[in-house]
């Protein structure tokens, strides 16, 4: 490894654990305001519960994807890497890549959350209970693992190449002298991979058409049937901030999705970059999926970001509220 390479590494690994460190407190935090305070606002405890507990495992398992590489060839030059892969990469590849793909399709649901409030707000607060939400949650994680199980046990299983910088196929063509003869089942299993390598970038980029548009339409019924008055400053900041967190976590997670399309479209291109090139940009773009949490929750939410401050000790002040990526409790409250 160069002396970029390495500084590249060690600098992920320092931000990505104090990343956990911030999933861990503000975890640690809102079990505090949830179960320990007289707050009312319960409305954001599964959503954050759901992102600080995946952030935490993917970011984990991000560092050993990450960090396999190097640990490997300096255990073994030749064959180190490898052996790792065969023995524990798939494993460590299926949960890094389940707790990313919670993380997308979470704030896919909480988009449609935001909609069926904007359509339904007498009716929706019903339907998005923190029962029934860990409820839906749950069943998408379950359907995220089920769609990488069928892979996982398959012959076309995906493994994650540091090398290359790609979640590679086991049985794509490419990886043969000679092109396998693949029966119905691993044919559906590529197929799938390659629907998600293509198509999952609409996911974050529906999200953030979706909230955009939620945003223009809020701002415009307001002007034209809405007097000013009626509405409080607080509701309306609530609001846009709220909508404006979704659009930020799509418009972040499509940065690492974005940047997969490109390696997909142009392989030729992108191989020909250097090892330290095709490393960093990668490194680049996994810190965008593990820097989520702290940008949504502590940077954009001044609300969560003065309720973890208190809790750590560094502000006194007394928050109350907690703004969430949801706006149930800014439709109660009118």
């Amino acid at each position: 490894m160069t002396w970029i390479l390495t500084t590249s590494q060690i600098i992920f690994n320092i931000l990505t654990l104090l990343c956990i460190a911030f999933d861990i407190v503000l975890f640690a935090c809102i079990i505090k305001h949830r179960f320990f305070s007289n707050s009312n606002n319960r409305t954001p405890f599964v959503y954050i519960t759901v992102m600080s507990w995946g952030g935490i495992i993917g970011k984990i398992f991000d560092i050993f994807m990450v960090d396999s590489w190097p640990i490997a060839q300096m255990i073994d030059p030749v064959d180190g890497y490898e052996t790792y892969r065969k023995i524990i990469g798939k494993q460590i590849t299926l949960i890094a890549t389940f707790s990313y793909l919670t993380s997308i399709f979470i704030n896919w649901f909480m988009t449609c959350h935001r909609v069926l409030i904007l359509l339904s707000p007498a009716k929706a607060p019903a339907w998005f209970t923190d029962k029934k939400l860990f409820m839906y949650c749950s069943t998408i994680m379950a359907l995220v693992l089920i769609n990488l199980l069928i892979p996982y046990y398959s012959p076309c299983y995906v493994n994650f190449n540091a090398l290359s910088s790609l979640h590679e196929t086991a049985c794509a063509p490419s990886k043969h002298m000679v092109k396998p003869k693949l029966n119905s089942l691993n044919q559906i299993v590529l197929q799938l991979t390659k629907i998600q390598n293509l198509y999952l970038i609409w996911v974050p980029i529906s999200a953030v058409i979706i909230n955009s548009t939620m945003i223009s339409y809020i701002k415009l019924s307001r002007r034209l049937f809405k007097k000013q008055s009626t509405l409080s400053a607080a509701t309306i900041k609530r609001e846009n901030s709220m909508i404006r967190q979704a659009c930020f976590i799509a418009s972040y997670l499509s940065i690492f999705e974005i940047g997969y399309l490109f390696m997909r479209f142009y392989p030729e291109t992108f191989g020909n970059f250097s090892q330290e090139v095709q490393s960093i940009t990668y490194h680049v773009r996994l810190l965008a999926s593990c820097t989520l949490n702290f940008f949504v929750y502590f940077v954009e939410t001044k609300s969560t970001r003065s309720l973890i401050l208190k809790f750590v000790g560094w502000k006194k002040k007394n928050t109350n509220r907690v703004s969430t990526v949801s706006f149930t409790q800014a439709r109660k409250n009118q």
